[in-house]
């Protein structure tokens, strides 16, 4: 009986110790700021925060969702030109080739009641101006609103904000504007990456 016994114990040590150990998912954190706003939207997303219990990150791959090739990296940035719904997928890969997807939705779109119809970006002899249409969405006459462009450069870093005042929106009316930067691109023939917001300074009591 203890013979077999030992001869058990034995065979089970051996058997587990040629047991291969399991190689866990890795534990992503991501974080994509922001996450709604009128169309050019620029989005920075970060994988920082993110670990693997048993090894190490490999790989982030990113798909915006909006037709633009996937993109690599811990942290990254992304501009959203058409308006609608958009779902991130975040691939954060291990050292073992297991992986984790996070989707995240962005919502590209009206900015309201200050709503921007259009928008067109272009050099001139000072500078780079940027102009197009908005339209009062709401209910109540705007006395004031605003549209500011925020200028940066080719690799994402803030140069400046301008912006237009605009007054006098009745409900459903429309204005033209134009906001200009003495901010150029470096490379020639090229404009420089920009965002647009509006907001509503006073507006009428219904």
């Amino acid at each position: 009986m203890g013979r077999r016994f030992w001869g058990l114990f034995l065979l089970g040590f051996l058997l587990a110790g040629c047991t291969v150990p399991q190689n866990l998912p890795p534990m992503p954190v991501v974080v994509v700021e922001p996450r709604e706003g009128e169309a050019p939207l620029f989005v920075k997303a970060s994988a920082q925060g993110s670990s693997d219990p048993d090894g190490t990150i490999s790989v982030v791959r990113w798909n915006f969702g909006d037709g633009t090739p996937e993109m690599e990296g811990l942290e990254v940035t992304h501009r959203y030109d058409q308006e609608g719904e958009f779902l991130v997928a975040v691939k954060v890969v291990d050292n073992q080739g297991l992986s984790t997807v996070v989707r995240i939705p962005i919502n590209v779109g009206v900015s309201y009641p200050l709503d921007v119809l259009e928008w067109h970006v272009e050099e001139f002899y000072s500078g780079t101006r940027v102009y197009g249409r908005v339209k009062n969405i709401g209910d109540r006459r705007i006395n004031l609103g605003r549209v500011a462009v925020r200028f940066y450069d080719e690799n994402w870093n803030f140069v400046e904000e301008r912006s237009k005042i605009l007054g006098d929106l009745y409900p459903g009316m429309e204005q033209i504007f134009e906001v200009r930067s003495a901010f150029r691109p470096v490379s020639p023939g090229g404009a420089p990456h920009h965002t647009i917001y509006t907001e509503v300074i006073h507006a009428d009591a219904p």
